[in-house]
């Protein structure tokens, strides 16, 4: 399996047509992101030219009016090898959550310009985490809101996989058995 990195013009790239991820909200960000820090990670394509990853940074560069990009061409893959890490390499970048300690200290002095995300550390998580137990200056109910999500397993191992996967996105969880 053949692996190279080379600069092609963005009319020899392909959008993959039965792409299911919905990434035109996230293309601006991405723009800004090539316009901030150039253009880093190179779009991956078969030897066909069609995108095995990358489409969001392709349309941003489309976007920038960009005429070409360095890809990486990965030949000797099957359809269905191809199939399965298109969506692999989507879904498995939702498995990571943040260390917001760590977060916090690598945000701190950047200015991202235009770029408008959330980071989990807004000024309402601040507020509460700074408020002392007991302390009930602002109302009960907002002080303890919390949501949640009931999820039905089939076992105690499924609950325990379940448990791992959602902590590991970040998540604050608590294991019940009803």
């Amino acid at each position: 399996m053949d692996m190279q990195l080379v600069t092609k013009k963005l009319t020899e790239i392909h959008p993959y047509k039965r792409n299911p991820r919905k990434n035109e909200a996230a293309v601006a960000a991405v723009m800004e992101s090539i316009q901030q820090c150039t253009y880093i990670a190179p779009i991956i394509v078969d030897e066909d030219g069609i995108i095995l990853a990358g489409d969001t940074r392709y349309r941003a560069l489309k976007r920038l009016k960009r005429k070409e990009a360095e890809v990486i061409v990965k030949a000797g893959l099957s359809e269905e090898q191809k199939r399965k890490y298109r969506l692999l390499d989507n879904k498995t970048n939702e498995l990571a959550g943040w260390d917001l300690d760590l977060l916090e200290g690598e945000l701190e002095g950047l200015d991202f310009g235009g770029l408008d995300l959330d980071w989990g550390l807004g000024s309402g998580e601040e507020a509460a985490s700074s408020e002392k137990a007991g302390d009930f200056s602002r109302s009960e109910f907002e002080y303890s809101q919390q949501y949640g999500v009931t999820v039905i397993l089939k076992d105690e191992a499924e609950q325990e996989a379940c448990y791992n996967k959602l902590r590991g996105m970040g998540y604050d969880c608590r294991v019940v058995t009803v």
